[in-house]
C-alpha cells in the first residue's frame, strides 16, 4: 500500500472513531423539562471539523447524531431527516469558516459583536413574549397567542419557556467575555471561537426552522395542515432552550480544548492540513513587522 492510500485509510479510521464518539456523546444526555435534551454530540462534531476539515466534521455530525436519531426516534422521519441534513451543514460550516478566518485574517471582534447582537435580540424578543403572556397560572411556559392566531387562526397558544430568555442572557454574557478576552487567545483559538459561534447560531436557527417545517409536514396526528404547523411551532419553540444550552457548552468546551489537542496531534500526518502553513505565514508577517519597526526606530 502506497503512502497516499495509507494516509487516506488512517483518516477514514479517525473519522469512524470520531463518529462513534459523537454517537456516544449524544446517547449520554441530560433530559430538559421542555422535552429536549442537553448532549455533547455537537462538541465532538466541532472538534472533528476543526482538526480534520469541514466535510469530515459534517460526516461525523451527520452520521453520529443521525444514527442516534435513527435508533431512538425511528417513528419520527422529520427528526431523522433534520439531523442528517442539518448536522452535516453545521459541521461543514465550522471547518470552512475556521479555515476562511485563518486564510483571510478576518477581524473576529467585529464578527463576534454581530453574533452578540443576535443573542441580544433573541433575549429581548423571548422575554417580551413571555412577559406579555397570561400569568394567571404561572409556569415556565407563557403564551405566544398573537402570533399563532394571526398566522393560523387556530385559537391555540404556543408557550415561550422562561428558559429561552434565561439562557439567551447566559449566551450574551458569555459572548461579552469572549469579545473582551479574545485578545489573549492565539490566532487559531480566535478563528475557532468565531467559527464555532457562527455554526452554533446557525444550528439554533436551523433546529427551530426545520423542526417547525418538517414536523408540520410529517405530522399525521392532526386533522389539517394548519393545525399541524401550529403543533410543530409549539414543539420547535419548546426545544430552543436545549439547543441554547447544548450550543453554549459546545462553544466553551471546544474553545478551551481545541488548542492543546491540536498541539498534541499536529505532527501526525493524518491531521495535517493547510492551516499550519497559514499560521507560519502569520508568524513571518509579525517578524517582518517587528524588523521594520526596529529599522524605523534606528
Amino acid at each position: 500500500m502506497d503512502e497516499k492510500r495509507q494516509r487516506m485509510l488512517k483518516r477514514v479510521i479517525i473519522i469512524a472513531m470520531f463518529t462513534a464518539l459523537c454517537f456516544a456523546a449524544t446517547y449520554i444526555n441530560v433530559p430538559m423539562p421542555t422535552g429536549d435534551m442537553v448532549h455533547l454530540g455537537n462538541f465532538v462534531m466541532i472538534m472533528a471539523a476543526l482538526l480534520l476539515g469541514g466535510i469530515e466534521g459534517g460526516v461525523v455530525g451527520s452520521l453520529g447524531m443521525g444514527i442516534y436519531d435513527l435508533i431512538m426516534f425511528s417513528n419520527r422521519p422529520s427528526t431523522i431527516i433534520r439531523t442528517f441534513i442539518l448536522k452535516f451543514l453545521i459541521g461543514f460550516m465550522v471547518g470552512f469558516m475556521f479555515r476562511l478566518v485563518l486564510k483571510k485574517k478576518l477581524n473576529t471582534t467585529k464578527l463576534l459583536v454581530g453574533a452578540l447582537g443576535f443573542f441580544l435580540v433573541l433575549f429581548g424578543v423571548s422575554l417580551g413574549f413571555f412577559i406579555s403572556g397570561n400569568f394567571s397560572e404561572f409556569s415556565f411556559g407563557n403564551g405566544l397567542n398573537v402570533i399563532v392566531n394571526n398566522f393560523f387562526g387556530s385559537g391555540k397558544s404556543v408557550k415561550i419557556s422562561l428558559y429561552i430568555p434565561i439562557f439567551s442572557l447566559v449566551f450574551v454574557i458569555g459572548m461579552i467575555f469572549a469579545i473582551i478576552f479574545q485578545r489573549k487567545l492565539s490566532l487559531r483559538s480566535k478563528a475557532a471561537l468565531f467559527a464555532i459561534t457562527i455554526a452554533i447560531l446557525a444550528n439554533i436557527l436551523g433546529e427551530f426552522i426545520l423542526r417547525w417545517v418538517l414536523e408540520g409536514i410529517f405530522n399525521t396526528y392532526v386533522s389539517n395542515i394548519e393545525a399541524g404547523f401550529t403543533v410543530s411551532l409549539a414543539t420547535a419553540t419548546s426545544k430552543i432552550p436545549g439547543s441554547l444550552i447544548t450550543g453554549f457548552l459546545s462553544i466553551a468546551l471546544a474553545t478551551l480544548i481545541y488548542e492543546p489537542v491540536y498541539r498534541g496531534v499536529k505532527n501526525l500526518d493524518v491531521f495535517k492540513d493547510n492551516t499550519e502553513n497559514l499560521i507560519e505565514e502569520e508568524k513571518e508577517e509579525i517578524k517582518s513587522d517587528d524588523v521594520s519597526d526596529l529599522h524605523f526606530e534606528k
